[in-house]
């Protein structure tokens, strides 16, 4: 059915839109769109009046957990999708660390067909790098780009041997498939379990250094120089390593770099009295850190924002914050971070949002992210400003592991599109 959208502030990071104005959307497509003030569209079988809200694309994660198959007691796709849409997000790359590992063609299917099946959101699967992402061996990279893998990682851990990592890229650039990887050195990140420093020291826990990242960054890198690989850094966290990725672009390095929304939001004190709920991995840096990352995406040099989504249920995390398990839910949370960071007079509109727009959308190759005559009709109507209480017995994943729990926000997603069909209304 064709239908129009009036009556909206139009926010296009892909043009540096934002403006009064209206969209015409048939067939699952935008046909048109318009700025200026009364725009409609006279072949339009249905109106909304979206009565002065903001209407953009629809956001893209790069990165989001779920427990299926194996643990759906943790989520499934169904509630994370639901959970996504929600939060504005229309499409997610899902991570292939589950039980069993997502590291051949039959599970790259499931996912593919279940998501189909299940969800309203579109759901990209990620391939496992090596064999069950035990860092030993190569998986079937080429036989799961062909299944509809969009991308390759070995999910939380590094892959240690530099001859393994090597051999994988090599591999993935003669194929043209996108590497994603944590830079980390576990064997100066040990068994930490929060930011190294002054905070951990006093609180009696473990620190993950930043050296451990740099390091992880630097190797990383240097192969995806040499092999030609597109590479993608994992939920980066300091300057430094943004400086490793700045000096490896210019020798012409294809690296990408993503920061998780909650790294925008919180710093090392927040973890406060052993909260479990604030245990992620990377960790919450110290706030220099967090200044420097809004900052970095400000300039661009991040190219995407990730919800990180690691649902975990509560006896994962009702436990001594050194046994607790790492992970946050953060489906529906990313957009409002983004928004109180505008709020607050960090961000414009614009640049909050080409990072979970237009910059994860161009990194894939994916027609959506933008406003364009002819791409797939994944949008949002959401009110930047709108204040709201983050209550984790009120979110829609079906686990409840937020940081933001108590958390004043800003910014609310009204209704979600895909494919111009409502999937979503608050």
């Amino acid at each position: 059915m064709s239908l129009e959208i009036i009556n909206a502030c139009l926010l296009d990071p892909a043009t540096g839109t934002d403006a009064p104005g209206g969209l015409f959307i048939d067939k699952g497509v935008i046909k048109e769109f318009r700025t200026g003030t009364g725009v409609s569209f006279k072949d339009a079988k249905e109106t909304i009046d979206a009565g002065g809200l903001c209407l953009a694309p629809g956001l893209i994660d790069l990165r989001a957990k779920t427990g299926e198959p194996g643990e759906e007691h943790k989520e499934t796709l169904a509630t994370a999708s639901r959970a996504a849409l929600s939060g504005g997000i229309t499409s997610l790359v899902v991570m292939p660390d589950t039980r069993p590992v997502i590291d051949d063609v039959a599970l790259v299917q499931f996912i593919a067909e279940r998501g189909r099946e299940t969800a309203f959101a579109r759901v990209y699967p990620a391939g496992g790098l090596t064999v069950g992402l035990a860092g030993e061996a190569m998986s079937e990279i080429g036989l799961m780009a062909e299944a509809g893998a969009v991308l390759f990682t070995n999910g939380d851990w590094p892959v240690a041997s530099a001859q393994v990592m090597k051999r994988a890229m090599t591999y993935a650039a003669s194929r043209g498939v996108l590497v994603m990887s944590r830079p980390d050195d576990r064997t100066l990140a040990g068994g930490g379990v929060m930011n190294a420093g002054e905070f951990a020291a006093r609180n009696g826990l473990s620190g993950i250094p930043l050296e451990a990242e740099w390091l992880g960054a630097a190797r990383d890198v240097v192969l995806a120089e040499q092999t030609g690989c597109a590479l993608i850094l994992d939920q980066v966290t300091s300057q430094r390593t943004l400086d490793i990725v700045d000096i490896a672009r210019g020798r012409g390095a294809k690296v990408f770099t993503t920061a998780a929304a909650h790294a925008l939001f919180f710093n090392e004190l927040d973890v406060g009295d052993y909260l479990t709920y604030c245990k992620v991995n990377p960790p919450f840096r110290a706030e220099q850190a967090r200044k420097t990352l809004i900052a970095a995406l400000k300039e661009g040099a991040i190219d995407a924002v990730v919800s990180a989504h690691d649902p975990q249920p509560p006896e994962e995390k009702r436990l001594p914050f050194g046994e607790a398990a790492f992970g946050a839910a953060g489906l529906e949370t990313v957009l409002p971070c983004l928004m109180t960071l505008v709020q607050e007079g960090e961000l414009s509109l614009l640049e909050a949002l080409a990072p979970v727009t237009i910059g994860p959308a161009s990194i894939l190759g994916l027609p959506q992210g933008r406003l364009a005559r002819g791409a797939p009709a994944d949008l949002i109507l959401f009110d930047p400003a709108k204040p709201w209480l983050c209550d984790r017995d009120h979110l829609l994943s079906r686990s409840k592991n937020s940081p933001f729990d108590g958390r004043r926000l800003q910014g609310r997603v009204m209704r979600t599109f895909v494919g111009g069909r409502t999937v979503f209304e608050r």
